[in-house]
């Protein structure tokens, strides 16, 4: 699934974040997808509910195989969903005997919901990392304060008593370590069959479900969630949470580097075409413009985690929409914050 931020271009130069966004693309969905394949073909064969030598076909098949991202496409208008072109591409490599126990017991949501899981985990790895280094950036920016120098503090945007630098960036840093706290460590995989009760999919189901999420790197769930998007939403406000606690900063640094105040200079800054003493802090109004996006998205994403009955295609399809704008933007907002910092300078008075 590809990503631009906003309805320009242009603002990309601010949200383009390759290592997020290829988590997000199609090849890496579609492989993702061909893993959770893999890892149940192996786990049914030893289960003995596939034939082994049938396991071992398909198995190589699935090593082998390359997508006709064409057709995918063409499909992908009619279906709504990748897996059903992804199925019959890769079943019409396979002898008709085999077939039958190529997907067996699984729908299109199991392929889906997994897949988008092992990426959203991967993504939290990555932003957790990013966090650990922007931590580090922040007591390098009180290091290279004056020693024991003193800010005004503000409450109510007005005037209140003295704080410290260290004091002041450490509220700044508290917001970080709540997120280290929180980070999310549940990434069930999805394992529930066309009608999300997996009747079809062998007994004893637990250790089926266990053994697939094992080789996935996820969880085995206590139920199926098809309809349960509480795993999703989840983690999505923990992303939301980290533009959030990166707007807090930002904001904090473009009240201080306002002209009249003036307590924090910046590496960098946009200029004015009219105005040529301006040195615009773009990068900070930039997060901020982050977090306040990903909070827009959000109120979608709990919009689309109501489904009726059994599987919804409205909520579904909207949920596939937001969710990347979330994780992207977010993910960004850390980079761009980690940039912002590493230019800061507390002013000496």
């Amino acid at each position: 699934m590809s990503y631009t931020f906003g309805p320009s271009a242009m603002l990309n130069a601010f949200n383009d974040d390759a290592e997020i966004e290829a988590l997000f693309t199609a090849k890496v969905d579609i492989q993702a997808m061909l893993d959770f394949e893999y890892a149940l073909i192996c786990a049914q064969a030893q289960m003995g509910i596939v034939a082994q030598e049938h396991a071992e076909i398909i198995k190589g098949a699935i090593e082998k195989f390359e997508i006709d991202e064409n057709a995918l496409a063409a499909d992908f208008k009619s279906d709504g969903v990748a897996p059903p072109s992804l199925v019959r591409q890769l079943r019409a490599n396979l002898e008709e005997n085999i077939r039958p126990s190529f997907h067996l017991g699984l729908t299109s949501q199991d392929l889906i919901d997994s897949s988008v899981m092992v990426r959203l985990r991967q993504s939290v790895a990555i932003v957790d990392e990013r966090l650990a280094v922007l931590d580090q950036a922040l007591d390098a920016l009180v290091a290279r304060s004056a020693d024991g120098q003193i800010l005004q503090a503000r409450t109510r945007m007005q005037n209140a008593l003295p704080i410290s630098v260290a004091e002041k960036v450490g509220n700044w840093k508290s917001q970080i370590a709540n997120l280290k706290r929180t980070k999310p460590d549940y990434f069930p995989v999805q394992l529930g069959g066309p009608e999300g009760a997996a009747r079809n999919l062998g007994k004893p189901y637990d250790a089926l479900c266990t053994s697939v999420a094992n080789a996935l790197n996820l969880d085995a769930p206590s139920h199926h969630w098809q309809t349960d998007r509480q795993p999703i939403v989840a983690i999505a406000v923990w992303f939301s949470a980290a533009a959030s606690a990166m707007g807090k900063i930002a904001q904090d640094i473009l009240m201080i580097v306002q002209t009249d105040i003036a307590e924090m200079t910046l590496a960098s800054g946009g200029s004015s075409s009219a105005m040529a003493h301006k040195k615009n802090p773009v990068l900070a109004e930039i997060i901020v413009a982050q977090a306040r996006y990903c909070h827009a998205q959000m109120a979608g994403l709990h919009t689309a985690s109501i489904h009726e009955n059994e599987r919804s295609g409205v909520a579904w399809t909207l949920e596939w929409m937001l969710l990347p704008a979330i994780i992207i933007t977010a993910s960004k907002s850390v980079l761009n914050l980690n940039e912002l910092i590493g230019g800061a300078q507390f002013r000496v008075p």
